[in-house]
């Protein structure tokens, strides 16, 4: 049997603001295979966190260059109408499954007449 991780997060653009997250200023790629390795993890879905504007880039390197090993669940911005022309080609970027969100802030709850959130 399989096992994949359903959420992680690779950065390199310093630690996390949540306390709840791993401090460390990055965690890439190869040490997330290391920790699976030990884990006895086969393969991880890469959630691009917030606080590093290039996790997603990074991401899409991990999953280029581990693709039996790492998925991504990406995210566009809801906020802009122009977002919507990225929808079309998502899923043939490298590794992308589809999208994901946390809409806990309430903020983050309103959509607009255009179709746009936040």
């Amino acid at each position: 049997m399989k096992i994949i991780d359903a959420q992680i997060h690779l950065w390199t653009g310093g630690k996390p603001g949540n306390e709840l997250h791993r401090q460390v200023a990055e965690f890439t790629a190869e040490e997330c295979l290391e920790e699976m390795a030990e884990a006895g993890v086969d393969a991880a879905v890469i959630h691009p966190p917030g606080w590093d504007p290039n996790s997603g880039a990074l991401a899409e390197a991990a999953a280029r260059k581990y693709p039996n090993r790492f998925a991504i669940l990406g995210q566009i911005p809801l906020d802009k109408p122009e977002s919507r022309s990225l929808i079309d080609g998502w899923k043939a970027r490298p590794g992308m499954l589809g999208l994901r969100y946390s809409l806990l802030q309430p903020h983050k709850r309103n959509r607009a007449s255009d179709g746009t959130m936040g």
